[in-house]
């Protein structure tokens, strides 16, 4: 059975309202849709082959990105998926509504309904391949942990933004006063199948080493298995899926963040913590919905998505590097509870 409610279908006049709509929207979002990279490289590594290694460190290296082959085993995943689906889709969801659509769990493995997690950060596979990452230098986890249940994504990079920027301290695309430079991954887990899809993560090959979100180089989309995961560099030009989804199991990933033992992960996850604490701290104190209340959030989100596919990817990315204490209601806006912060 689904977990979303099924649409009411409206009468003539608001059918043809709405055909209206979605033709006006279909076509803002020709006029300004990212092109797609024109033979995207294959970037997927299975453990079991012979030279995974390397061929895993060329691929982040050059593109940015990476895809590992069944990181988790069925069980796994599936355990992970069941966890995940009662706090975002069960009877009393729990998780938080996101400004643009869709849902997250942020530091989700603080929480007590996340316990049977916690193995994640210890897992020996996930650490194989990121002591291959690194080449044997020293990592640490960065923090950066939680879940997105049907999230709307927009172009952005993954670097600290809004209050949280001030921690920021080293340019993310020079090297530091020690020769260190910026090496922070993240890896995305997908708990459902993208095979055939095109609804898993988008990214621009290439962009980490820009500062620019370079959508005119192209996107290439992924397509994870369920298992399986894609590690992207924080700083790749990348987006999820714009569209919130009424109906279907749910589409959901988990992510965990590692970062070479530096300055810029020291200051990345001083800043992480801070935004997942506001953020965490917005959903606890938030009633969980059920009924009619889930019904009408999941009509916003798919109201948000249409919204979001109108605006061009360039004024979105702008849009999150706003100056939070020059612009407090719009960072509120954009950024929650966490453009509260001061400091």
């Amino acid at each position: 059975m689904s977990p979303f409610p099924p649409r009411q279908k409206g009468g003539g006049i608001c059918t043809k309202l709405l055909g209206s709509v979605a033709i006006a929207i279909f076509s803002v979002r020709l006029s300004y849709r990212c092109p797609e990279f024109q033979g995207p490289p294959d970037t997927s590594v299975s453990l079991d082959s012979q030279g995974w290694e390397r061929t895993l460190q060329r691929n982040l290296a050059d593109h940015g990105y990476a895809q590992v082959r069944q990181l988790l085993n069925e069980s796994a995943a599936q355990s992970l998926r069941m966890l995940a689906e009662d706090f975002c889709y069960g009877r009393q969801r729990k998780a938080l509504p996101l400004s643009w659509g869709g849902y997250t769990v942020p530091a989700f493995l603080d929480l007590p309904e996340f316990a049977g997690a916690r193995w994640l950060l210890d897992d020996p596979r996930l650490h194989t391949v990121l002591g291959a990452m690194f080449k044997g230098a020293e990592y640490r986890f960065a923090s950066h942990n939680d879940i997105g249940c049907d999230f709307v994504g927009v172009w952005h990079k993954d670097i600290l933004r809004g209050p949280q920027r001030k921690y920021q301290v080293h340019d993310v695309w020079s090297p530091d006063e020690a020769g260190e430079r910026h090496e922070i991954y993240k890896v995305l887990l997908y708990l459902q199948d993208h095979e055939n899809d095109a609804r898993a993560v988008k990214v621009i090959p290439g962009s980490h080493v820009s500062r620019d979100i370079s959508l005119e180089r192209g996107y290439a989309a992924l397509h994870p298995r369920f298992g399986d995961a894609v590690i992207i560099d924080q700083r790749i030009s990348h987006a999820g899926n714009t569209f919130y989804s009424l109906f279907g199991p749910g589409r959901i990933f988990m992510q965990v963040g590692f970062g070479k033992a530096n300055n810029f992960t020291e200051e990345f996850a001083r800043g992480t913590v801070e935004r997942q604490e506001g953020y965490q701290a917005k959903m606890l104190q938030l009633p969980a919905s059920s009924g009619l209340s889930s019904a009408v959030a999941d009509l916003k989100a798919f109201a948000k998505g249409l919204l979001l596919t109108t605006i061009p990817p360039q004024t979105l990315n702008a849009f999150a590097d706003i100056d939070v204490k020059k612009n407090p209601l719009l960072a509120r806006l954009i950024f929650g509870s966490n453009a509260a912060k001061k400091g």
